[in-house]
């Protein structure tokens, strides 16, 4: 019931939540359709207006599942049949965007993720503006001598842990240390986010929360109501991934998952309701655009995003709303490690460059008037 066009309707989505429901689908069908057995079943998701009766629903169901079954998403709207296709178009649109100064207020959650830190920094430089940088991981000290010895020399730093750990009479794992070398990559983004904003001359105000403790996001966002009484542009990219197909994966991990993105960005809203709001963007991917093998539960949250996004027409009409879908990126953040790029390499899938990808968000923000998926 998103209203028959899959919410990409101008009017928007009527009910979002049926984006968290077309994510998981779109995932479950391709990790369906990557069985051995080859008997996967047919999977769709069928969209219809919200004042719809009964019979004809139900109909139209019954004919989806009888034909056509290379579309996994179909909307029935007016009478006609839908489908989604990709329409390239200047960001340029003739309209307005917003203007960034000194003077503007952001809201940034997941603000120690490699991508997140390079984005504010970004913005920072076109903006010299005030920012709020949310994140799980306790706020960074410029003295912290981890984070020192990760900046200029990681392998260094790799040996003197697991020292450490052999000093302490453990006999530390590649898989322990290269945790432990991740939580210091979280805290040198962290800082490096911090340090982008103030050599910009902006103002940067570090919150370490979970974004799951709705009291502990009610009390920045109170914080922000009585010092500045709005928030500008609201940038949520929190969120992580536990890649596994249904089958071995946990319903705690489902939950983190799903709900570091959804409940975090309604606990951001829901703290907000009664502020003025410029901009919302948030973080979507690819994965909630067409599904991902072994995440259901990113993509389900992720299109949900998109839809929600798609939702604020009808009730944050003057906020401009924006889900970015973002593919994977080069040389930083989650995707860039490992043996992803040489997977992404053998499907002839290119990765995004930093250089492409940073000014994304900027200029969503200021070279038009243009709300919704991108």
């Amino acid at each position: 019931r998103l209203g028959g066009l899959l919410g990409y309707g101008a009017e928007g989505a009527t009910a979002p939540m049926g984006g968290a429901v077309a994510g998981f689908c779109k995932a479950y069908d391709i990790e369906q359709s990557l069985r051995s057995d080859g008997q996967g079943p047919l999977v769709k998701v069928v969209d219809f207006e919200i004042n719809r009766k009964t019979a004809v629903p139900a109909d139209q169901l019954i004919a989806e599942t009888l034909s056509d079954p290379g579309v996994v998403e179909v909307g029935y709207y007016q009478d006609n049949r839908y489908t989604i296709t990709l329409s390239e178009q200047p960001a340029v649109d003739g309209q307005p965007g917003m203007e960034l100064t000194n003077d503007t207020l952001f809201l940034v959650t997941g603000a120690a993720g490699g991508i997140t830190s390079e984005i504010v920094a970004d913005l920072a430089a076109a903006s010299q503006g005030m920012f709020y940088l949310l994140d799980l991981v306790e706020a960074p000290s410029s003295d912290d001598p981890a984070i020192n010895l990760f900046r200029s020399d990681r392998d260094s730093l790799k040996k003197q842990l697991i020292a450490e750990a052999r000093a302490r009479g453990e006999r530390p794992t590649p898989v322990e240390i290269d945790k432990q070398m991740a939580a210091v990559e979280r805290s040198e983004a962290a800082l490096r986010a911090v340090e982008a904003v103030q050599q910009a001359g902006g103002k940067a105000f570090y919150r370490a929360l979970n974004l799951l403790d709705s009291e502990a996001v009610a009390a920045v966002v109170d914080e922000i109501r009585q010092e500045y009484g709005r928030i500008d542009v609201f940038v949520h990219a929190g969120g992580l991934l536990v890649d596994r197909t249904l089958p071995d994966k946990e319903p705690a991990q489902f939950d983190l998952v799903f709900d570091v993105k959804a409940n975090g960005f309604f606990n951001i809203m829901h703290a907000a309701q009664d502020m003025p709001l410029g901009a919302a963007v948030s973080f979507s991917s690819v994965a909630g655009r067409f599904g991902n093998n072994g995440q259901s539960d990113y993509s389900a949250a992720n299109d949900l995003l998109c839809k929600l996004t798609s939702n604020m027409r009808r009730w944050r009409p003057d906020t401009k709303a924006i889900a970015i879908d973002w593919t994977a990126w080069g040389e930083i953040g989650m995707a860039a490690r490992g043996s992803v790029p040489t997977v992404m390499k053998a499907l002839g899938i290119d990765m995004l460059p930093p250089e492409s990808g940073v000014p994304t968000v900027r200029r969503e923000l200021v070279t038009g008037g243009f709300n919704g998926e991108v």
